[in-house]
């Protein structure tokens, strides 16, 4: 008789137990209809919240999977809307409209709360995020619309690579929206940038501006407002500008800068430095022939000389300065006197 007793209180404790360990550590995959879990399930208290620790969670859209997250610790909100993970690492899949996935993304943070009603996710802290061609690193970001939208703010970082000419972009700045579908960047608030070619020994581009919009599909950035530009000996500035990646070992321009346009080049003309002025409305460069066009009234100061006209052509590291205008086409070289 007593064995009986024993052996059903025995029973009973390890039950409690397995009720126990069960509630710390669990896998649960949610439709998208926001009813309950269907594996794992846990009668929730209507007063609490629901607390698990070490959690594999999955909500599945359309019988399609749609987000996976593994969190170290992980909390439901009282009507079952909100998610709160800490730690969490996971992946959103992407679908497009017949159903086929594409490019996944992948996150970390150090907090993150999801908002199964609206398929949002917003993440906080330490916040990377890596698809394909692009990585996010910042304080905050936010991916809405099903994966369609990614906005990050504080100490925003990306690393972009141009699909057609495989140059890779470092941009800073403190906002960032990312529309995925779109290869769309539209960066805001203190924008730095740096473009590296895919070869070391070409030039890289560095420059700064108030606003920045990076196309993947059209491989071209554009900056608007205090535009600061550097290619290698050449600086320059202006209120707006472009750059045609795919451009730069063709016979087109690479960069353009507009309204206000100011450039400084260092030349060495044998073994004596001068600097080389200019100003006017618009400037195109051609990185293929190292040739500089100067459009909109343009003056040059090179030396004790100034230049003037309709269209001046300036080539980068050489003296030469072609002038254009509707009376005269001339060509200014000064060559140094050689010793007799």
């Amino acid at each position: 008789m007593k064995f009986r007793q024993y052996s059903v209180i025995l029973i009973f404790c390890g039950l409690i137990v397995g009720i126990s360990i069960y509630s710390l550590m669990g896998k649960f995959i949610e439709s998208d209809s926001g009813g309950a879990p269907l594996v794992g399930s846990i009668e929730k208290i209507e007063d609490d919240e629901s607390f698990f620790k070490i959690v594999d969670y999955y909500i599945v859209k359309n019988s399609l999977p749609f987000l996976k997250l593994e969190s170290s610790e992980l909390a439901f909100s009282k009507q079952n809307t909100v998610v709160i993970s800490f730690n969490p690492v996971g992946v959103i899949h992407r679908h497009n409209d017949v159903g086929v996935e594409i490019d996944p993304i992948f996150f970390k943070s150090q907090n993150s709360r999801v908002l199964k009603a609206n398929k949002e996710l917003d993440l906080k802290n330490n916040v990377e995020i890596k698809m394909a061609n692009s990585e996010i690193s910042s304080d905050n970001v936010r991916i809405l619309n099903n994966g369609r939208e990614i906005r990050a703010t504080g100490s925003v970082r990306t690393k972009s690579l141009d699909p057609k000419s495989n140059d890779q972009i470092l941009i800073t700045s403190e906002r960032v929206t990312f529309l995925p579908a779109q290869e769309l960047y539209d960066y805001q608030v203190n924008v730095k940038g740096v473009i590296e070619r895919k070869r070391k020994y070409e030039d890289s581009v560095t420059f700064t501006t108030d606003n920045v919009t990076f196309s993947g599909l059209l491989s071209l950035v554009e900056m608007q407002g205090n535009v600061t530009f550097k290619k290698g000996n050449l600086d320059a500035s202006s209120n707006r500008g472009s750059i045609f990646l795919e451009n730069y070992n063709k016979s087109l321009k690479y960069y353009s800068l507009s309204d206000d346009v100011k450039l400084q080049e260092s030349l060495l003309l044998g073994e004596k430095p001068i600097v080389r002025k200019a100003f006017a409305e618009k400037l195109e460069g051609l990185t293929s022939e190292k040739k500089i066009i100067l459009t909109g009234l343009p003056k040059v100061f090179q030396g004790k000389d100034v230049i003037k006209g309709n269209r001046i052509i300036i080539r980068e590291n050489i003296e030469t300065v072609e002038v254009d205008d509707a009376i005269t086409n001339i060509t200014l070289e000064r060559e140094e006197k050689t010793k007799e």
